[in-house]
């Protein structure tokens, strides 16, 4: 399973001109780190809390009380952080208390920007507020959602969309499954509780006549929010990319801890980096001296004052020289000590 996942990861690969998921269906939590790829799916005691922090609300879901992430399956999240490949596997049979039979592994393609892109400055905007779906479009920088009024009832979602559209339930503390009545889609099945967050899911396409009904089947008690639902308008969608496609980086190359990407001439605003913005990054534009990276929404950013036709922004982990510097002193230590001990106990001639 693991070694079909691999190839179709290598298949699929475009690094760094996009990034490649190997999707949210993985036999253990660390399955991204043997089969490749660049997602946010991972399991670690030390991931950091702006990820954590910024997946969460972009509708994002995992496991371990924070410490496993999960990838989020999402149009708009993968335009904001240049997925232009996904993988997609049936459910482990061996773990998955709703296997799919027969199921095989896919990979779906989409357009998306480059890895670094090119917004206008803002003085001050909003933070992320409780709807996932307006967080993802406030990182876009364009709507893009219906996010329509229910009707709800125990065992059913009502609402009204535009026809065509794509329909998103986003339920993180809900265990059960989801369908959209009337049309094709998946099935989506969402496990939460105390130490685990229900990633959101797409459902489908909103049938001709705009109305959608979603039925629930509830395993345990669980609570669906105000504006569970989103309806999204992927035309919009691409009009977005192609927007950042044309002012954001014409070249991007990493190396090492290193990302660098030329813009187009005289580029002004924001230059926005698809990584979270933890502690260590060090931006620069142009020739300009490197400085803390900025916060954009939880993402590196660089700021374009005057005019520049290139960024670098490079990682250091904090701490890193103090601590070289700190275990150099305490080999240092060591080795004094042991000479001296030497020195102590060489004979001495009358």
């Amino acid at each position: 399973r693991q070694q079909r996942q691999e190839e179709a990861v290598a298949g699929a690969e475009g690094w760094p001109r996009y990034r490649t998921d190997p999707g949210r269906e993985q036999t253990v939590a660390n399955d991204p780190m043997l089969v490749g790829g660049q997602g946010a799916q991972y399991y670690s005691s030390h991931t950091s809390d702006v990820l954590l922090r910024t997946l969460t609300a972009l509708g994002g879901g995992w496991t371990s009380g924070g410490r496993s992430l999960q990838s989020l399956d999402n149009s708009v999240t993968d335009v904001i952080f240049s997925v232009g490949a996904r993988v997609h596997s049936p459910p482990d049979p061996h773990q998955s208390r709703h296997p799919e039979a027969g199921g095989r592994v896919t990979v779906t393609r989409q357009d998306v920007p480059p890895l670094v892109t090119v917004r206008p400055t803002t003085t001050s905007g909003p933070a992320f507020g409780p709807s996932p779906y307006r967080n993802q479009e406030l990182l876009l920088g364009a709507r893009v959602y219906t996010v329509p009024g229910l009707t709800a009832r125990p065992e059913t979602l009502t609402a009204r969309c535009p026809a065509g559209s794509e329909v998103y339930l986003w339920a993180p503390r809900f265990w059960g499954t989801a369908r959209l009545t009337g049309a094709p889609g998946p099935t989506g099945r969402f496990r939460a509780d105390a130490s685990r967050r229900a990633a959101m899911q797409r459902l489908g396409t909103v049938p001709p006549s705009g109305r959608l009904t979603i039925e629930l089947s509830a395993h345990r008690p669980g609570v669906i929010p105000d504006g569970a639902v989103g309806c999204l308008d992927t035309g919009a969608l691409h009009d977005v990319v192609q927007r950042l496609r044309t002012t954001g980086a014409t070249e991007v190359t990493v190396s090492d801890g290193t990302i660098r990407a030329e813009l187009p001439a005289g580029s002004t605003g924001t230059a926005v980096i698809a990584a979270p913005r933890i502690a260590g990054w060090r931006c620069a534009a142009g020739d300009a001296a490197a400085q803390p990276a900025g916060d954009y929404h939880g993402l590196v950013s660089v700021p374009l004052e005057g005019g520049s036709d290139s960024v670098t922004c490079t990682f250091r982990p904090p701490g890193l020289r103090l601590g070289l510097a700190v275990g150099g002193a305490a080999l240092l230590s060591l080795l004094l000590l042991a000479a001296l001990g030497v020195v102590r106990r060489s004979p001495k001639i009358a």
